[in-house]
């Protein structure tokens, strides 16, 4: 009788011990599969803002069906990959405006009636551009990955391997409430993306089509978007002129606009 129960508490000791084994390595399998597209997803970050402090100019071109073109241009400051300011070029007219985001709050700030005006990231900066396209550049603090999956897709008659990593808003900062975000699978690069409302519509497509390598890094440098809310029209975003330095904190104080507004940009 001794020997039976010490055999059945032997076995259900064993049987417990392969359970937990089981278990647990079916959560560090997914423990670490999360830990790969979180990491892939910072991959793709690292091709949009290179480096935490740094400027630069953004030209953003707007393409209608009958082929009219617009122009503006602006200078965006980057510091800690996070806050942002974006100054107003041009048309001539907007010069002086300013673009603010500091944590989840971003002002749009009129050098006319020198003013702040809280505004949301989705809201039309111009054309198919979103302010959040030009003041919010870290795909990794805004979204979670919800699921990664390998895809081979088409842009511009040619075909890659892909991964497919599909994204939610973890933050109001989050300039689009989902993301399928399209990157290479061996460099990880951006290729392309399909961006929705919170009704779950699809709102553009955007395709990550020119790099630069700048001090080393490659850096995107020409985004296409294609505005499915507004007859397909197409818009261009240009990114040049990079200057890599420190950025003065005072940029990032909401107090500070109507100065900067005149100063920030000789």
């Amino acid at each position: 009788m001794n020997h039976w129960h010490m055999y059945s508490f032997r076995y259900s000791f064993l049987m417990l011990l392969v359970f937990w084994l089981f278990i647990g390595g079916s959560l560090n399998a997914y423990s670490q599969d999360e830990i790969n597209a979180q990491h892939i997803l910072e991959k793709a970050d690292e091709s949009r803002a290179p480096w935490g402090d740094f400027s630069m100019n953004v030209m953003i071109e707007n393409v209608d069906n009958r082929n009219n073109n617009t122009k503006h241009l602006f200078r965006v400051f980057i510091k800690d990959y996070i806050k942002s300011i974006v100054y107003y070029l041009y048309p001539i007219k907007q010069r002086g405006n300013l673009l603010l985001m500091v944590g989840d709050d971003l002002w749009f700030y009129v050098y006319r009636t020198q003013r702040p005006v809280r505004i949301t990231p989705i809201q039309k900066l111009t054309g198919g551009a979103s302010y959040g396209d030009v003041s919010r550049l870290s795909w990794s603090i805004d979204y979670i990955v919800d699921s990664l999956s390998e895809e081979r897709v088409m842009i511009n008659e040619k075909i890659y391997d892909s991964l497919l990593l599909k994204l939610m808003a973890r933050s109001k900062s989050a300039t689009y409430n989902k993301i399928d975000l399209y990157v290479d699978k061996k460099t990880f690069l951006p290729l392309k993306s399909f961006v929705y409302l919170f009704s779950g519509k699809k709102m553009k497509t955007i395709y990550y089509t020119g790099f630069s390598k700048i001090a080393g890094k490659t850096m995107n440098t020409k985004v296409e978007i294609v505005d499915h809310l507004s007859d397909e029209k197409k818009t261009v975003m240009l990114f040049s002129d990079v200057e890599i330095k420190k950025v003065p904190e005072r940029f990032f104080i909401k107090s500070n606009l109507h100065e900067l507004s005149g100063s920030i940009v000789q």
